[in-house]
């Protein structure tokens, strides 16, 4: 991403659609409980979107400044260093998508456990019951193939 603005409007986009979609499978009850779900959504994917973008971003890029420099200048990084530096993003990138597939395979799962549930209580299998549970056997799939070319990605 080149400009700033554009990674800013990537970053509210994304978490907007996200917070949308979570407020959407979550049916608040009222108006209040709505709002307050999508606020609270929104706001915990714009800390994780940021939390990653920040991750890919070098030292000059960033909003806090070198500080000034002084008598003694310190000294570079050795080798052993930067590549930690790398390992440690690398891990803490790795970290927060698995967690991220976590939490979208146990969304998945309490969405197919209810939907079970509500087919074992009416003893009818019924068209809209066929639909919704073919839905969630895409997004699993979609789900299980992506973290098959993530991983094999590495």
């Amino acid at each position: 991403m080149a400009s700033p603005l554009r990674r800013a409007l990537v970053l509210i986009g994304g978490s907007v659609v996200a917070a949308a979609v979570m407020t959407v499978i979550l049916d608040p009850p009222d108006t209040t409980a709505l709002v307050l779900t999508f606020g609270v959504i929104l706001l915990a994917a714009l800390v994780l979107s940021y939390g990653v973008g920040y991750l890919g971003l070098s030292w000059v890029d960033t909003a806090y400044p070198m500080p000034e420099p002084t008598s003694n200048p310190t000294e570079p990084g050795t080798e052993a260093s930067q590549a930690d530096r790398e390992n440690f993003k690398w891990m803490i990138r790795e970290g927060i998508g698995v967690a991220i597939a976590s939490l979208f395979g146990l969304i998945l799962l309490v969405l197919f456990l209810l939907e079970e549930t509500a087919l074992i209580q009416s003893q009818q299998l019924t068209v809209g019951d066929i639909g919704v549970l073919t839905v969630l056997f895409v997004l699993v799939l979609t789900l299980f193939v992506v973290g098959l070319w993530s991983w094999r990605g590495r």
